[in-house]
């Protein structure tokens, strides 16, 4: 498989991982945060224990971590070869940063999520970290949902320099 062929499957993995998150961040952040203002936090709680703390646990960190691991590896490809991937440096740096920026804010919402393992059923202390896990997972959103079209930006840019 040649050098460019390697390339462009990287950052079709990329934008398959990134667009999958973004999707569900999207859909989680627009939709959901709406309607769990709407219901008992109680619901949202249990709803987020069985998710989130569930299946969630397994599946968002594949996509966040895979995405971010495969635009690093992209980047480290396309700085050694910089004179003949220059048109991609920009794309694939703003894209890996993106990716990481959601990986860090994620350490800032991740704790509070945790929380509802051992927090009981207590509305206060409930709203308390819903409040918060929202306002981190807001932050990681937006970047996580932008980090989606930077990585079809990479691709975009592969094909103009005639990688293909």
């Amino acid at each position: 498989m040649k050098k460019d062929s390697i390339l462009q499957f990287l950052i079709v993995c990329a934008i398959i991982l990134s667009g999958l998150l973004a999707g569900e961040t999207f859909d989680r952040l627009v939709i959901g945060v709406a309607a769990w203002r709407h219901v008992p936090i109680e619901s949202w709680a249990l709803y987020s224990r069985n998710a989130d703390l569930s299946t969630g646990a397994f599946v968002y960190p594949v996509e966040a971590i895979g995405t971010s691991l495969i635009l690093i590896w992209v980047f480290i490809i396309i700085l050694r070869n910089k004179p003949i991937y220059h048109s991609m440096v920009l794309p694939v740096a703003i894209a890996t940063f993106l990716s990481m920026a959601g990986l860090l804010f994620t350490f800032f919402a991740a704790p509070w999520m945790l929380r509802l393992k051992t927090s009981g059923d207590e509305a206060e202390a409930l709203q308390n970290i819903f409040d918060h896990f929202y306002f981190w997972s807001t932050c990681r959103g937006v970047v996580q949902i932008l980090c989606f079209p930077a990585c079809v930006w990479c691709l975009t840019r592969s094909h103009i320099k005639g990688l293909d």
